[in-house]
């Protein structure tokens, strides 16, 4: 391994050349491509075990509730995890990380097929199961994101981040699909030992990276003094801290309404596992759609502006979708829903990778995945009001706070607005 240090801040003469190539430079990165390649095909994995995942518990026990359990146990430990997330990120090799939680998943993965296909399994496996998961997607999220950039040069990181966004959301255009078919063709068992073989890939090429950075300063340090210096940087980084604050609602509130999409597509629009993928292929479409946008348009202005705007068309369409009465409206909807979530979602990634620094981007990843973490309380929040309430009537209600929120911001947070 070669002692030069690949990050956005010192970037090699081959990732400079490839920048001026085509409209998706980073791809002419070898390592890059490979990586991308290999993530994309592990997360096609992981939202097939999502579909089924939820499809499973909601035939088990036809209980809305216990859907919003699921999530909120698989997101729970993101936010507990984070501060250590952050320093291990930050204070270790990117790529071992990475590659650890790929492991870990697919053994997840692997047991709780063993445990469906011999039929003992039961809703509490799942459960467990589910924790775990989100015990290792704590550390994958901050991890692929921090190494991202020590894989491109900087002026190809707007394309870059926006192609890792668009291999998570064109999973969610693939995954949802293969499980709602494979579910009805070969089982849920053998679509959970799919899953697991998907990470395979990215396993093996995780491996043959030869990434370098330059170990941060303040390694010599407490691991709690680590961990206090990040949350201090992303403190006293005024513009910095608004711009990680946009995500706080629309995620907690916002994305929730996916762990009530299985009692969706049975209870309100009559269909079974092929209308959920379909609802979750819609999505992930406009998701797609989305973020290919933003990777194609590296010059685009006035981004901290457009957040503000799709995360407004976001919640007014959430409420729309709640009040949608057959399955094709609500792919029309859901179609919308991913659009303008990947579009403000992508445009906030990338404004927040241009702006931090290498040696802290774990820490402020770690931060950033935080929010996602706290989707375990719009998990449990939904989920108590589908149950006494109703389903539409929850999506509706959690538009409505996402709504509120937004208007909060454009009075209250106007540094968002200034960024470019």
């Amino acid at each position: 391994m070669s002692v030069e240090a690949e990050t956005a801040t010192e970037p090699s003469p081959v990732a400079s050349e490839s920048s001026r190539r085509g409209r998706m430079p980073a791809l002419q990165n070898p390592q890059f491509r490979r990586f991308w390649l290999a993530i994309t095909l592990a997360l096609t994995g992981l939202w097939v075990r999502i579909t089924v995942q939820g499809y499973l518990v909601y035939e088990l026990t036809n209980d809305e509730f216990l859907l919003g359990l699921v999530g909120f146990l698989s997101a729970l430990p993101v936010l507990l995890l984070s501060p250590l997330v952050g320093l291990v990120v930050d204070r270790y090799d990117r790529r071992r990380v990475l590659l650890g939680t790929q492991i870990f998943m697919a053994s997840n993965l692997f047991v709780l097929a063993t445990l469906d296909a011999t039929g003992v399994l039961e809703v509490y496996h799942i459960l467990i199961i589910a924790t775990l998961a989100g015990a290792a997607s704590a550390f994958d999220w901050p991890a692929r994101l921090s190494l991202v950039p020590n894989l491109v040069a900087r002026e190809d990181m707007q394309n870059a981040v926006a192609l890792n966004s668009a291999s998570f959301n064109g999973a969610r255009i693939i995954g949802p699909v293969i499980g709602g078919v494979l579910i009805g063709v070969i089982g849920t068992a053998a679509s959970f030992y799919l899953s697991a073989v998907a990470f395979l890939p990215s396993m093996v090429v995780l491996l043959t990276l030869a990434v370098d950075r330059t170990m941060p300063s303040g390694t010599t340090e407490s691991p709690i003094r680590n961990i206090f210096n990040g949350y201090r940087y992303i403190w006293t980084f005024p513009t910095l801290r608004s711009l990680l604050s946009v995500d706080l609602f629309p995620v907690m509130f916002g994305m929730s309404f996916f762990s009530l999409l299985p009692a969706v597509t049975k209870d309100i629009y009559g269909w079974d596992s092929t209308g959920l993928g379909l609802l979750y292929a819609a999505d992930g479409a406009g998701a797609l759609i989305g973020v290919l946008v933003v990777a194609a348009l590296v010059g685009l202005r006035r981004r901290g502006l457009l957040v503000i705007v799709f995360v407004t068309l976001f919640a007014v369409t959430q409420i729309s979708f709640s009040l949608a009465p057959v399955l094709w409206i609500g792919m029309l909807l859901i179609f919308l829903l991913g659009l303008f979530s990947a579009l403000y979602a992508t445009l906030a990634d990338t404004l927040i990778q241009t702006i931090i620094e290498d040696e802290y981007r774990g820490r402020v990843m770690a931060v950033y995945s935080t929010f996602w973490g706290l989707t375990p309380i719009g998990y449990l929040e939904i989920g108590i009001i589908a149950r006494y309430w109703g389903v539409q009537q929850a999506i509706f209600v959690n538009g409505v706070i996402v709504l509120l929120y937004t208007l909060f911001l454009i009075r209250w947070n106007p540094d968002v607005r200034k960024l470019d």
